[in-house]
């Protein structure tokens, strides 16, 4: 049974429509706490999300990058 190029087309852009419609109740809460979970382990024993070691360790580089700059700029004349 082939299909013409038509009806393929109708079928894609109808299972593009039920998949945004499906996807269009998510909070910005959940997609962003989705974002920064750990991918191995998400959530702790107790039920808490866990942040990515990776995300954290970026963030962190990028504090004290910003605090020696800062102390850098401020403190020397």
């Amino acid at each position: 049974m082939k299909m013409k190029k038509d009806e393929r087309a109708s079928a894609m852009v109808e299972r593009l429509r039920e998949f945004h419609d499906a996807d269009r109740g998510e909070r910005m809460r959940d997609i962003v706490l989705r974002w920064v979970e750990d991918p191995l382990k998400p959530k702790t024993a107790a039920g808490r999300p866990r942040i990515n070691p990776t995300l954290l360790l970026l963030a962190s580089l990028a504090v004290l990058t910003a605090g020696t700059f800062l102390f850098f700029s401020l403190v020397t004349p």
